[in-house]
């Protein structure tokens, strides 16, 4: 028993190649290398823990370890890969800031280019439809070109060369000056969306399992603190000098975080599986995608409805505010910068419970709190009311979004990864792109109706909160992917994150903040004498 335990775990026919005596050494590789193209995912061996493992099994053939790095450059790799991981989250910055501005100016810019309601909707439902569209031919793209590549294209068409047109919009203003922004702000979607799968599966081998959640999670809130930042800015300039300067500063940004980008380190592929994307309606293939990915189909579907009934009304938030409680332009930027200040204080906070206790748990609690969004917006009159429900949202969304991101992570295999986020995105993106149409539709249909105490956008909203509620019957479906806390219920990680942690982390602020150092001090020391008592009887 002894002898079999410090054998390397190897396929029966690489154990073949390995013992016979009569093959040549070339021979020997190339029959192994053909083995391991046949078979990858069983002769993969399990990484070894122990130097003298190593070194018993590099004695016995160099190929079994080939895999392994040695030590140096694994040492050389590791740094590249810190460095790697602060160019993104450099890169990540700036791209958010430009991104805020984007996002938070374009429904302003398109009302004040006399945009009805239906307008603002198909502005949403174009891009997201060249977004979806993208997806395929992004993924398909990973396999003839680096992933570096193929986001520099991306980013400098998406972010810089098509938001130049639109800079001159509000300068020459015509009948056609709505139908032009939808369609330039729907084409610099499409190469938006191109780079996605690339840098979902460039993230995805650069960043390490177990500190996945904690990372995007920081990394989230210092691009959510840049967003902050350059959105309350763009509305004070906004107010003083119109939509072309805050456009403008916006291209700059774009353009600066490129040299951050393109500086990362970029792992090989990782090409272990063969696969070729295609969508079927047959049955009996529809079925066997059911069963091999379960986990992915579940969790897709349930993303997909999510975002339909969350695309129906949230387009129509600005219009709302600036429009029918005509709160004004300075205002509505202090909202947008309430709503993400609170997703930055938040997102460490959930990427930490997500390493904890696993994605699952953290979504189905998110995702009960983010019905409520659209409700909040039927009983909102002035600012004040607002201010509380962006705060809200944004402690919601944070964690929303955060898990969204790791869970696919998780249940996404390296080598198919590019493939799955791209027929994620594809069939998630149907749901945006019904949501956004059928929210335009519905928001002219009923501009200048009534329902009980609701009035015009108001059924618009509540409508959502009733479709998100109907979402809910999906949570129970989704299974936990890792084993993280597993026996841990959902109710006790709801009280853990609602009430324990918030109330633990007041209370340790209070009692440090009040307490005078002397007696944070003699706390330390009874901790340090209580853990060496403990030390010593164990020793003894």
């Amino acid at each position: 028993m002894p002898d079999e335990k410090k054998k390397p775990i190897i396929s029966k026919e690489a154990r073949a190649v390995l013992v016979s005596g009569k093959v040549s050494a070339k021979k020997q590789e190339q029959k192994t290398q053909s083995i391991i193209e046949q078979r990858p995912m069983q002769f993969i061996p399990q990484r070894i823990e122990t130097k003298k493992e190593m070194k018993k099994t590099q004695k016995i053939n160099p190929i079994v370890v080939k895999g392994f790095i040695k030590k140096k450059e694994k040492g050389k790799i590791d740094e590249k890969v810190r460095k790697s991981l602060r160019y993104s989250t450099s890169e990540g910055m700036l791209n958010a800031a430009a991104s805020s501005i984007h996002e938070s100016y374009i429904t302003p810019l398109a009302l004040a280019l006399k945009a009805t309601n239906f307008e603002i909707g198909m502005l949403f439902t174009m891009r997201q439809l060249l977004n979806s569209i993208a997806q395929m031919p992004g993924a398909k793209l990973t396999q003839y070109f680096d992933r570096k590549r193929i986001w520099f294209v991306s980013q400098l068409l998406s972010k810089v060369i098509f938001w130049i047109p639109i800079i001159f919009l509000p300068l020459f203003p015509s009948n056609n000056a709505i139908i032009l922004l939808i369609a330039l702000f729907a084409v610099a979607g499409f190469f938006s969306a191109l780079r996605s799968p690339a840098w979902s599966s460039l993230m995805g081998d650069l960043v390490p399992m177990k500190i996945r959640g904690s990372f995007f999670g920081k990394r989230n809130a210092l691009t959510g603190f840049a967003g902050i930042v350059a959105t309350l800015a763009a509305g004070f300039l906004l107010s003083y000098y119109g939509f072309p300067i805050i456009f403008i500063i916006a291209i700059v940004l774009a353009a600066a975080s490129i040299p951050m980008f393109m500086k990362m380190y970029e792992p090989p592929l990782k090409k272990i599986y063969h696969y070729k994307h295609s969508i079927s309606f047959n049955p009996k293939e529809l079925a066997n995608a059911l069963k091999t990915n379960r986990s992915l189909v579940i969790f897709t579907v349930y993303i997909m409805f999510m975002y339909f009934a969350v695309e129906i009304a949230s387009p129509f938030y600005a219009v709302y505010m600036l429009r029918d409680l005509n709160i004004g332009y300075v205002w509505f930027a202090a909202m947008t910068v309430i709503g993400a200040f609170a997703r930055i204080i938040s997102y460490k906070y959930w990427g930490r419970l997500n390493d904890k206790y696993g994605s699952r748990k953290i979504l189905v609690i998110c995702g009960i709190f983010a019905c409520f969004t659209p409700l909040g917006w039927t009983l909102v009159s002035d600012v004040s009311s607002i201010a509380l429900l962006k705060i809200f949202d944004g402690l919601v969304w944070s964690g929303f979004d955060t898990v969204i991101f790791n869970y696919l992570l998780d249940i996404t295999p390296a080598g198919k990864r590019p493939q799955y986020v791209a027929n994620h995105n594809v069939v998630t993106g149907i749901g945006v792109i019904l949501g956004t149409a059928a929210g335009g539709l519905l928001a002219e249909m009923w501009a200048s109706s009534s329902f009980t105490w609701l009035h015009g956008l108001q059924i618009l909203f509540m409508t959502s909160f009733i479709l998100r509620l109907l979402c809910l019957s999906f949570l129970p479906k989704i299974s936990e992917v890792t084993i993280k806390q597993s026996d841990v219920p959902v109710s006790y990680v709801f009280w853990q994150a609602v009430a324990v942690e918030p109330a633990r982390g007041l209370l340790n602020t209070i009692s440090y903040t009040f307490r005078y150092p002397y007696e944070i001090e003699k706390k330390f020391r009874k901790e340090i004498d209580a853990i060496k008592y403990k030390i010593r009887l164990r020793q003894n």
